[in-house]
């Protein structure tokens, strides 16, 4: 009795052990297939980060060759013309919109469209041309009282020629004000002008 116990035990024992090593083996195995599934999975995310990357690469590339053309001149652009006059020492700006033909130009393209003018600033949204010139700059104004009005007469060397009566009455004026045009107040250039009028109006 006790023989047939314990061998039965053993039996028990030897296809439970048998089932066991067959789940470890099983699980096992199914391991490494998961392993080899993953490395290959692995390998094909690698080939396509790959791809990616030489994709980035090469755009990269791309950017860098357009940034080494220079920077282009946007719509929006400003331009300013700055005139130094010899004769007279004084220097006028003009401000104007960037003509069509010059969007998207570089700073090169620019100096071939103005030539004899140096470059001082130049970005996509505003450029500044210098440019000297040996001759007065012909924007000398003087500010006088005429009929009772503000009127502005164009200075060239010692004569004065009437340019603009203005609607400002000189009667509305400081007493200072009306005594320094008795004498005549000196405007060089427009931007000056325009400001004088501005404080009179």
């Amino acid at each position: 009795m006790k023989k047939s116990i314990i061998l039965s035990a053993i039996i028990v024992f030897f296809i439970l052990g048998t089932i066991i090593g067959g789940i470890l083996i099983k699980n096992a195995s199914d391991k490494d297939e998961n392993m080899e599934i993953a490395e290959q999975n692995q390998e094909e995310i690698y080939d396509e980060c790959t791809d990616e990357y030489k994709e980035m690469v090469e755009s990269n590339t791309l950017v860098e060759e357009t940034s080494a053309e220079g920077e282009k001149i946007s719509p929006n652009c400003s331009i300013i013309f700055r005139r130094y006059y010899k004769d007279c020492g004084h220097t006028i700006e003009q401000y104007a919109s960037i003509p069509t033909e010059l969007v998207n130009k570089t700073e090169e393209d620019l100096q071939k469209q103005y030539e004899g003018w140096t470059i001082e600033e130049f970005s996509r949204n505003q450029i500044v041309l210098y440019r000297e010139f040996d001759s007065e700059c012909g924007e000398h104004y003087v500010l006088r009282e005429k009929d009772g009005k503000v009127a502005i007469y164009l200075k060239t060397g010692d004569t004065e020629e009437l340019v603009e009566e203005t609607d400002i009455a000189t009667e509305f004026l400081t007493e200072t004000d009306r005594i320094e045009l008795q004498n005549g107040i000196e405007a060089n250039g427009r931007v000056e002008l325009n400001q004088l009028i501005e404080d009179y109006e």
